[in-house]
């Protein structure tokens, strides 16, 4: 009896080509890839998922062979290394606070026919407005600690995550895998009495889930907030009115702030995330969670407490003018940070982020003369991983955020960081690679075969060839 040949079921190709393992419980023909196929085959199925986390869960081809469903024992890689690997570290690490993340013209201008093409409905309830020449300050980048706090509202909610799970309390859940923690309405059950005090649990309550994984800077949260979409009105008018009237106990000129709102992303857009405020040390901005601590803040750097100080203030949107040795500079923009009473100067930091120390004639004061304040309702939300899965498509650029990033008329702020995004190279994650990599791949699948067994072919079918990803 004829000996049954060992090829590799991706490539075809023998253990001359490398390789051969059984990664899977699959008998037979399917039994053995190569395993630089198997990393190649698990590094597409990344590559060619969304990158938001809830549809992590929809496909796990790179974890579990589609033919016997058993999962592969060649560990994949992780998403977050994969798509580091793509963007190169330089533009990995610019996911930093302080940084900002602008949209790609062409990306853009895609979501824009997209949204000019929906019915008005849905139009009203898209995200694209947020996306489309969107430029988000990041704000924070927190670690995760691999905790999941669920509030569980009804009887129907609780019996749906009961299902979700097995025998041990584990579910998967956006990619990682989670399992039910002895916390919150489960405090102090021991391990051993867990699975029976969950099944007793009644609505309403809070569980809390615990990653069973390591560690991963992949799963830090970022948060960042969109400054190129002002509104007319703040979405919570009480609010801000309350704050104003208790500010305004202690500093009864603190109403004269000017205070400018703006939809900050789609989540918790009714929501005051953060405000910005201008001056200071350092940056030339401040970031702060509280309204009133904004004003209060805005106010104190505009306030003028020596006839030194010339009629610049704090805080305050200045034009360079008359400089003799630095010519060059007059007609610069910059804000005005703070005052130094030893040399007489004012430390402004220009829109290209350089600081310079000078002389209040040489300084003629445009806005924000009374203190200004950025309030910002909603922000933008992304896991690490996430966002440089955004950023290795090509739809996103980033960079170092200056300071006329915050000055420029919202309306000029995307045009403004032309030419100073970095951009991820091209890769398999950018679409139009992607197309031409899959022709390559069924061309090579063809001509594998074609050399095998010059009789026969790899008929195309009605709709072209055969995906790779389709023909096991």
């Amino acid at each position: 009896m004829e000996e049954e040949e060992i090829i590799c079921r991706y490539c075809f190709g023998g253990s001359e080509d490398g390789e051969l393992i059984s990664p899977c419980k699959c008998a037979g023909g399917q039994k053995y890839v190569h395993l630089k196929c198997l990393r190649q085959w698990q590094r597409m199925v990344l590559v060619t998922q969304p990158t938001h986390p809830a549809f992590y869960d929809r496909d796990l081809r790179h974890q579990t062979c589609n033919v016997c469903k058993s999962e592969f024992t060649c560990v994949p890689p992780t998403r977050h290394g994969l798509m580091a690997s793509f963007t190169g570290p330089e533009i990995a690490a610019l996911i930093d606070v302080g940084c900002v993340i602008a949209s790609h013209e062409a990306f853009s201008a895609e979501l824009a026919r997209s949204l000019a093409t929906m019915p008005s409905m849905l139009r009203h309830t898209s995200s694209y407005e947020h996306w489309i020449r969107g430029v988000f300050l990041i704000t924070q980048v927190e670690p995760d600690e691999g905790k999941l706090t669920i509030p569980i509202d009804s009887e129907g909610m609780l019996q749906r995550v009961r299902g979700k799970m097995d025998a041990r309390l584990c579910l998967t859940l956006q990619g990682r895998h989670w399992r039910v923690a002895p916390r919150e309405a489960l405090e102090g059950v021991s391990s051993d009495a867990l699975a029976e005090a969950f099944a007793e649990l009644k609505a309403p309550c809070t569980i809390m889930l615990e990653s069973d994984e390591p560690e991963s800077c992949g799963n830090d949260h970022v948060v960042a907030v969109n400054l190129t979409r002002p509104l007319d009105a703040p979405p919570d008018r009480g609010l801000v009115d309350r704050t104003l009237r208790e500010v305004c106990q202690k500093y009864k000129k603190a109403s004269n702030v000017e205070i400018t709102h703006f939809i900050g992303g789609p989540c918790q857009e009714d929501e005051l995330m953060c405000c910005v405020v201008l001056g200071g040390a350092g940056c030339g901005w401040t970031v702060l969670k509280d309204l009133g601590q904004a004003v209060e803040l805005a106010f104190s750097r505009r306030a003028k407490r020596r006839e030194a100080e010339g009629e610049v203030h704090g805080g305050q949107t200045v034009r360079l003018q008359g400089l003799q040795d630095a010519a060059h500079l007059n007609g610069e923009i910059g804000v005005a940070l703070r005052f130094n009473a030893e040399t007489g100067r004012w430390l402004v930091r220009l829109r290209n982020g350089e600081g310079k120390q000078l002389r209040p004639a040489n300084l003629a004061g445009l806005e924000g003369a009374m203190g200004r304040v950025f309030a910002v309702w909603g922000d933008a939300r992304w896991s690490r991983a996430q966002l440089l899965g955004e950023i290795a498509k090509g739809d996103w650029g980033l960079c170092r955020a200056n300071i006329g990033d915050l000055t420029a008329a919202p309306a000029e702020r995307w045009q403004g960081t032309r030419g100073r995004l970095a951009f991820a190279p091209i890769t398999e994650m950018t679409e139009g690679y992607m197309r031409e990599a899959q022709r390559e791949m069924n061309a090579a699948r063809h001509t594998l075969q074609m050399h095998a067994d010059p009789q026969e072919s790899l008929a195309p079918s009605q709709e072209g060839w055969v995906p790779f990803d389709k023909m096991y």
